[in-house]
């Protein structure tokens, strides 16, 4: 058996080269026709390659069908339904959903032009699977099923057999209809076996397993991808394998057999990684780290950790980034190391600011790009019309002419009547469309900014249960006062933010000097600063900040001014803190000194292990500044950082 297994991976591997580098030839070859041939012959090189790069270069496959589409004279021809249709499937592959439909009702409109009704039923699946990954499940269905109508007329085996599969999964992934579900796969799997397509058995087997996984029906799940991984070998489709394996393992870990999971979980990502699967393979490595964890083998867990957060550094896909910076958080915690926890989670933070944006926007795109449709739409429709008009004109030349005359008579005095009132309506109408504009745009900006507060509520949220944990993990020897009253600042200086936020109308912006400001009454309240002689001095600049670096700056200046107030002044002496802001060009400096006894001689901040210098160190990195510290002889400390807006 071994030797087989052995076999097959060095077979999969040269069938793998070979193919790589027979495309690869192939795609230069067609490149270099393309510059010599004629129009007529560009349109099917143009086939050629977006077939090719299909398969390996989503985006160069792109942009060769718009090329061919854009040769086309026909816009309703075969090959042009064959461009729409490709583009279709190309956009769902890079989750531009609203695109793909477009693209595949093209398709459609094409398809029904030409009376082509197979590829009515093709297009009919494509809108379906579209309509899947934008959550319109009911929709899905009608046009899976209208598919599997013309294909059962035209008793096409193969394309039944996969609208049956893709019904079953409808059912049992989406609706949660597990009993309809088993009825269409059943069906599916004695269809493909008739039509000896091990293939698409192996798929479809594989799709059952996962329905038992959820039902926890471990046993059944198991027999099914068993079977299917086997199907998939003798088909060569060793792609199936990897799902089949990884849920093997996710099956082993339920029923706490760690090391047949370990076994399961180091071929998927074998065979991942044979097929060029690197981004996926983060995933495996973070199942291999948290399989090892419950082994007690810390070394290899931290092996596979460092693993998976180097490959999705190099490939930059930022969503498996944040599961594995999610993931280092959550391990840290586990193992008490507050620190490298508190790191980990405003790495992962960034990485969730950075898909937040990266979707609002891909929205706006898709926004803009259907905008861009509808009116290019709208133009070749009119062009359609007139060209119908200037047929019909030539037809009938004499008798239009004749009836245009007549009526044109009978309408001037009409149009003299109405002339005015016409005219101030479709002023009226103009200035109501642009009302009405303005008005879209400013809820649709407006629902923008709410999204982004409440992302940002959100993080801080978590940064206050950060600074939660670290404060009990650094308050052994002070007393629950002390500590509430030290939790009560860091909240107090961020709750500050949501107020200004509350009372401003720019829901993005806050003004530094303002909301120190309002810091500066509270700490005068809280600390009886009159009655301690402590004066706080400001001069400040006119500086806007957003939150990402307010939130930061606030809890600077609350643990600078709190340590100050506590240990800078002995034995009720009078004492000044004097705050500045200042800016040059795109740089921010804060310089916060206080008159008081200052630090000991040779004090360095990166050797200080107490828990507010720890927090002013990792705030002033999360705003990627720096901070320098003066005795002289008070205390001063002078922190630098690049303007965000």
């Amino acid at each position: 058996m071994k030797r087989v297994v052995l076999f097959l991976e060095k077979y999969v591997s040269l069938f793998l080269l070979f193919f790589c580098i027979s495309s690869t030839a192939q795609i230069d070859s067609l490149e270099q026709k393309l510059l010599k041939a004629s129009k007529e012959d560009k349109v099917e090189i143009y086939i050629q390659l977006v077939t090719k790069y299909g398969e390996i270069k989503i985006d160069k496959a792109v942009n060769y069908a718009k090329q061919g589409l854009e040769l086309l004279k026909d816009k309703n021809s075969k090959d042009a339904g064959y461009f729409y249709m490709r583009l279709g499937n190309f956009y769902n592959k890079k989750s531009q959903h609203a695109q793909a439909l477009l693209y595949h009702k093209k398709a459609l409109e094409v398809s029904i032009e030409l009376k082509y009704e197979l590829g009515i039923g093709k297009c009919y699946q494509n809108i379906g699977v579209t309509h899947i990954k934008m959550g319109q499940f009911d929709q899905t269905l009608d046009y899976y099923l209208k598919a599997l109508k013309i294909y059962k007329k035209y008793n096409e085996q193969s394309l039944i057999v996969g609208i049956t599969g893709n019904i079953g999964s409808l059912y049992s992934c989406r609706l949660k209809d597990d009993e309809n579900g088993l009825v269409y796969y059943n069906r599916a799997l004695e269809l493909s076996e008739k039509a000896g397509n091990d293939k698409f058995r192996a798929h479809v087997l594989g799709a059952v397993a996962e329905m038992y996984m959820r039902q926890k029906d471990f046993l059944k799940a198991k027999k099914n991808l068993k079977e299917s991984i086997s199907t998939a070998e003798k088909a060569n489709y060793f792609e199936i394998n990897i799902s089949g394996w990884s849920n093997l393992s996710i099956i082993s870990l339920e029923e706490n057999k760690l090391y047949e999971a370990l076994n399961y979980a180091k071929k998927a990502l074998k065979l991942r990684l044979k097929l060029g699967h690197s981004e996926d393979s983060t995933l495996s490595y973070l199942t291999l780290a948290e399989i090892y964890e419950k082994l007690g083998d810390n070394d290899a867990v931290t092996s596979n950790y460092n693993e998976a957060l180097s490959v999705a550094i190099k490939s930059q896909a930022l969503p498996q980034l944040s599961k594995v910076y999610h993931a280092l958080h959550e391990y840290s915690n586990r193992k008490k190391e507050h620190k490298e926890s508190y790191k980990y989670l405003l790495e992962y933070n960034e990485v969730k600011d950075s898909l937040f944006n990266i979707e609002k926007d891909k929205k706006l795109k898709e926004i803009q790009a259907q905008f861009d449709w509808e009116s290019k739409e709208k133009e070749v429709q009119l062009l359609t019309n007139e060209n119908k008009i200037k047929k019909i004109e030539n037809k009938n030349q004499r008798t239009t002419q004749i009836i245009l005359i007549i009526g044109l008579v009978a309408l001037t005095l009409v149009l003299l009547t109405l002339f005015y009132a016409y005219k101030n309506k479709k002023l009226a109408n103009t200035i109501l469309a642009e009302k009405n504009k303005e008005i879209s745009q400013a809820l649709e900006d407006r629902e923008i900014l709410l999204k982004e507060v409440h992302h940002r509520v959100k993080n801080n949220l978590q940064i206050v249960s950060s600074l939660l944990r670290l404060q009990h993990s650094f308050s052994n020897h002070k007393s629950s006062t002390v500590i509430l009253k030290e939790i009560q600042d860091k909240i107090q200086a961020m709750a500050i933010i949501h107020e200004r936020l509350y009372k401003s109308s720019n829901l993005s912006l806050i003004n530094l000097r303002t909301y120190l400001g309002n810091l500066l009454t509270y700490f005068n309240t809280s600390y009886n600063l009159t009655e301690q002689n402590i004066t706080i001095n400001t001069v400040m600049d006119d500086i806007d900040l957003d939150m990402d670096y307010l939130v930061p700056c606030g809890l600077i200046v609350n643990e600078i001014l709190a340590n100050s107030i506590k240990y800078a002044f002995l034995d009720g002496s009078n004492g000044q803190i004097n705050i500045k802001a200042s800016r040059n060009q795109d740089e921010c400096i804060l310089t916060i000194e206080d008159t008081g006894v200052g630090f000991p001689e040779n004090f360095r901040i990166e050797d200080c292990q107490t828990l507010g210098m720890q927090l002013i160190q990792g705030l002033v990195k999360q705003i990627k500044g720096t901070v320098e510290i003066i005795s002289n002889p008070g205390a001063c400390y002078i922190i630098t950082f690049k303007k965000n807006i």
